[in-house]
């Protein structure tokens, strides 16, 4: 089977909360991967989502962005990075700046919301995030059988060189 292997972030993350599990002991569970600092929650009936703040992206968007396209792609300052740089630098303080970027069809900025999700195990029930990624960059096809520990620990290698920038919690290596 082959697929893209990609590298982005988590810019939204949904589920629902079984009716055994309290809202307090989720956010505590999760709070490694969805740092309250980086991430607002709002509750619903039984659903709730995760949005990266908008003080966060203000503040992290553009130079966490920069130095994953450098780190990945090279010189951020030509082509497609640099228009996306520059559209982010015009549209990040934005409350819409994520349909702005869809409506954009930025290349290696490119907004994901199907089959993508993060699953935890709290008091003996698996719970499912699922999660909308801005991809920023992919690799060709990528053949895999089984690549969860390899991918697991990309991601947790790119966590750690990031840690600077409270987006480097939500940053997510995956295959698709």
């Amino acid at each position: 089977m082959g697929a893209f292997l990609h590298v982005g972030f988590v810019v939204k993350a949904t589920t629902e909360l079984p009716a055994s599990i309290s809202r307090a002991k989720l956010l505590d569970e999760i709070e490694d991967d969805y740092p309250s600092d980086t991430y607002d929650c709002a509750e619903s009936d039984k659903e709730i989502s995760f949005t990266l703040k908008p003080e966060v992206i203000r503040a992290e968007l553009l130079p966490f962005v920069r130095q994953v396209y450098e780190d990945f792609h090279g010189s951020p300052d030509r082509g497609w990075l640099k228009t996306t740089l520059d559209f982010i630098r015009e549209h990040a303080a934005e409350p819409d700046w994520i349909e702005q970027a869809e409506e954009a069809e930025l290349y290696d900025f490119s907004l994901i919301e199907y089959d993508l999700s993060d699953d935890f195990e709290i008091a003996g029930k698996g719970i499912r995030l699922y999660t909308t990624v801005i991809a920023l960059g992919s690799e060709g096809k990528f053949l895999m059988e089984e690549c969860g520990k390899t991918l697991g620990f990309m991601e947790t290698c790119a966590q750690r060189a990031y840690a600077s920038f409270k987006l480097g919690k939500a940053f997510r290596v995956f295959v698709l």
